[in-house]
């Protein structure tokens, strides 16, 4: 689709984290914490739950690879997933390093108390994330 951001960033190579078989990871640029990471399968999907085994297998596959470099760079309590899919019809997993009970909640989205994460930012984080993927290999 061409109006579909996560598409667009599907095509990005600068701003991919991690590329699985069927799926792609990159870091969102509204973070509920540092290190929150989206990932989409690579084709347009609008629906997670109507994806094929196969995709979905990947997407959890890439999301635990995704959860442990969270765990090593950031060392937060739990590493939480979550599926909501309202500001983006692109069937998209959010896998975030959780350092309070509250981190997960869409109260912090709702209410807009996150903020938009700079560029260098992000820049940052992936280089970290992306180190501690590379030592896992």
């Amino acid at each position: 689709m061409n109006n579909c951001p996560f598409c667009n960033l599907v095509k990005s190579d600068d701003a991919l984290l991690e590329v699985g078989e069927y799926s792609v990871a990159f870091l969102d640029i509204n973070p509920i914490r540092p290190g929150h990471v989206l990932i989409v399968p690579k084709n347009h999907e609008p629906d997670f739950f109507n994806l094929p085994d196969y995709i979905l297998l990947d997407i959890m596959q890439l999301a635990r690879r995704i959860a442990k470099a969270q765990e090593a760079v950031f060392q937060p309590i739990k590493v939480g997933m979550l599926v909501a899919g309202f500001d983006v019809s692109h069937a998209h997993l959010h896998i975030i390093p959780m350092h309070e009970y509250h981190d997960i909640t869409s109260k912090q989205v709702l209410e807009a108390s996150v903020s938009r994460a700079s560029q260098a930012q992000l820049q940052k984080i992936k280089q970290l994330l992306q180190d501690a993927l590379n030592y896992a290999n």
